[in-house]
């Protein structure tokens, strides 16, 4: 009982009471450059432009390098949110996967808090979101034909947010990738829990359909 009230006390104080999040990633010069995967990195800020913290995915090394650029999105991966000292929030766990990718998010005694599991569609792309007792709370969707549009569906299958990418044109993607995801969490009052498996699905939205790109930023907002 103390570690979740502790835990909850933590996700309060990182996320506030704003439902306005920013994500930017953070690209070092030599994979936009000659594509030579590096560890994922991303600033998070308010909805002021304020850190608020970073996610980092965790390096072992030159070894770690190679299996990125053999595996690519397919590698299994931990991925680390800190607040602005440096403090562990949260972590997400990838394993390798082969068709379906499956995050899971842990606290900080690496409890499962709830997971992102992709599905099978043929018309759609899908993800099922779900809590730490493996109950679906949401979906997102996805059309084929309209990838930068990710539809946030409640467990009763009422729309209640979007994710959407907002293209920049064809200079900024082959470049920069300076475009943008934007989460509206407004149509809903999501919990702080629910809260970190959307950030953690946004950053599976990216690893499984833009991580190719040499950049990108990610914006959560009311």
């Amino acid at each position: 009982l103390n570690t979740r009230i502790y835990m909850s006390e933590r996700l309060n104080s990182f996320f506030g009471s704003t439902n306005t999040v920013l994500v930017h990633q953070i690209k070092e010069l030599a994979e936009i450059i000659i594509n030579w995967e590096t560890a994922n990195k991303y600033e998070i800020l308010d909805a002021d432009n304020y850190k608020i913290g970073f996610a980092a995915e965790r390096t072992n090394g030159f070894f770690h390098r190679v299996i990125r650029n053999i595996l690519r999105s397919h590698r299994p991966m931990t991925i680390d949110v800190m607040d602005n000292s440096g403090a562990s929030v949260l972590q997400g766990k990838r394993p390798f996967f082969f068709m379906f990718s499956d995050l899971h998010v842990h606290d900080l005694n690496e409890k499962q808090i709830g997971s992102i599991q992709t599905r099978f569609g043929i018309i759609s792309r899908k993800y099922d979101l779900l809590d730490e007792t493996g109950n679906i709370f949401a979906r997102i969707s996805s059309p084929r034909w309209r990838l930068w549009t990710f539809k946030i569906f409640n467990h009763l299958g009422d729309q209640k947010g979007v994710i959407t990418k907002k293209w920049g044109g064809i200079l900024k993607e082959a470049f920069t990738d300076a475009d943008k995801f934007a989460i509206d969490l407004s149509q809903h009052s999501w919990t702080n829990y629910q809260k970190s498996v959307f950030l953690f699905a946004t950053l599976c939205i990216d690893l499984d359909f833009f991580e190719d790109n040499s950049g990108s930023a990610i914006e959560v907002f009311d």
